[in-house]
């Protein structure tokens, strides 16, 4: 299914900002997430590039070109651009569409030599000093910037703490202390920084990340934010489950509702507006009301026409017919990267994992940790993992896996994004993943950090599990 929001991130360390810039390429190109309402903002990036004196003794240190870039499909726009002088400074106004994180790069002589990313937000000037060669991740120094970094600082550290949780077995108490601790300091980022595009995405992630743990204020937070929140359709999707689970799918429709009235009152983009009406559709499905769930398909078709929610609300009664829990998994053959042919009814009796991923996601290489301890908590013979990158190029993949531990079986969709993969199991964000069972039927569909939901569903599929229910 594809995700509601602009970010494949329930949490990230350049986290949810950084997954935002490997997967623009798929997003653009599949339309998995319909485009935001196109106001332009102005920012002011200044700041300073000079070169360590053992690497350049020469101190001139013009002809540094420093971008701030969108991509834009399979193009690059340039946002803003300016040159050093001798002493290395630089300005430039930047017009973006949106608040949010961009890219920028450093070039000189036609070579990059740094690249990094920034908040553009309006009226925000932002400072960066930068000495060649970067040691460390230089800091952009701006109200917005500094909310950046703290999130940063915060994720890295939460990211640290869960490996180790996992890698060590720790038991769910603990885990779930250190869970609410950093949600607690991502919910105060919007107070440190009020009004900040960062806090603003931090509030949500602190939303995402309290989630199952303390579902009452999951709920109560998320009723806290305002409509205008970039990210407010991900907090009413991440309320509305825990809504249903505390009183029933009723009341998580009526929550949907009334967060719909707020967004349509306060008039908020209409991307969020679509989000929210996407959301109902995801409702239903996640109850399993087929009938429901293509009904609101087609309100939501009828609401965006000729639009990617369009689009998106086709994927979804496709998907209603197709690809609910409990359905039997369209068969797929593909070719492993050691040159076998694999069916996924030739793998029939064992559980499958498909893992839809392209190399160059920041989301997916971080979590590959997560990923490989999971995998290495089941029994070899009890899951048969199939790894499918979206990236055709063989020998970027190849650079990928050298080095780095991925066990399972791997696949290169040769035709890429628009591999008919995508299509068949509705693959509209990265990663996701689809669990299925040893009969071949779906248990679920898992998009981006949902991956820690993953690690239950397939304990319960475990035969020890089956053998100890009465």
């Amino acid at each position: 299914m594809p995700t509601l929001r602009p970010f494949a991130f329930t949490t990230a360390s350049t986290g949810l900002i950084a997954s935002l810039l490997g997967t623009l390429l798929l997003i653009a190109a599949c339309g998995s997430s319909p485009a935001q309402d196109d106001p332009s903002i102005a920012s002011v990036l200044q700041g300073t590039i000079t070169v360590n004196s053992e690497v350049d003794p020469s101190g001139d240190y013009s002809g540094f070109s420093v971008l701030v870039i969108q991509p834009v499909g399979r193009q690059v726009d340039t946002l803003g651009m300016a040159r050093t002088d001798t002493s290395g400074a630089f300005a430039m106004t930047v017009q973006a569409p949106e608040r949010a994180i961009y890219p920028y790069v450093v070039q000189r002589r036609g070579n990059t030599v740094h690249r990094g990313e920034l908040v553009i937000a309006d009226g925000d000037t932002a400072s960066l000093q930068m000495e060649l060669p970067v040691r460390g991740l230089p800091r952009i120094r701006s109200s917005e910037n500094d909310a950046l970094m703290a999130y940063r600082n915060t994720m890295s550290l939460h990211r640290q703490t869960m490996v180790r949780s996992l890698q060590e077995d720790l038991d769910q108490t603990r885990m779930g202390q250190n869970i609410r601790q950093t949600s607690s300091i991502l919910w105060r980022l919007r107070e440190t920084f009020p009004g900040s595009y960062v806090g603003d995405l931090a509030a949500v992630e602190s939303i995402s990340m309290i989630h199952g743990w303390n579902d009452s204020l999951t709920v109560a937070r998320a009723q806290a934010l305002v409509p205008t929140n970039p990210r407010y359709a991900e907090a009413m999707r991440v309320a509305r489950q825990s809504e249903a689970q505390l009183h029933g799918q009723d009341a998580a429709l009526a929550l949907l509702r009334n967060a719909i009235g707020e967004a349509d009152s306060a008039n908020t983009a209409t991307n969020i507006r679509a989000s929210l009406q996407a959301e109902v559709v995801r409702a239903h499905l996640d109850s399993l009301n087929r009938d429901a769930a293509q009904s609101a398909a087609r309100q939501l078709r009828d609401a965006y026409p000729d639009t990617e929610w369009a689009e998106w609300a086709t994927r979804a009664e496709y998907e209603a017919e197709n690809l609910l829990p409990g359905s039997q998994a369209p068969n797929i053959s593909m070719t492993t990267t050691d040159g076998d042919t694999i069916s996924l009814e030739s793998l029939r009796g064992q559980p499958v994992l498909l893992e839809f991923y392209r190399p160059e996601n920041t989301l997916y290489r971080e979590q590959i940790p997560t990923r490989n301890a999971i995998y290495a908590g089941t029994e070899a013979e009890d899951l048969q993992l199939i790894s499918i990158s979206l990236q055709p190029d063989s020998v970027l993949n190849a650079a990928f896996r050298d080095g780095r531990s991925l066990p399972g079986l791997h696949v290169i969709a040769p035709d890429g994004i628009e591999s008919p993969l995508l299509e068949t199991y509705n693959i509209a964000s990265l990663p996701t993943r689809v669990l299925i069972d040893a009969e071949g039927r779906i248990v679920d569909k898992y998009l981006g950090t949902a991956i820690v939901s993953l690690q239950d569903d397939l304990r319960a599929l475990a035969p020890s599990a089956s053998a100890e229910t009465p």
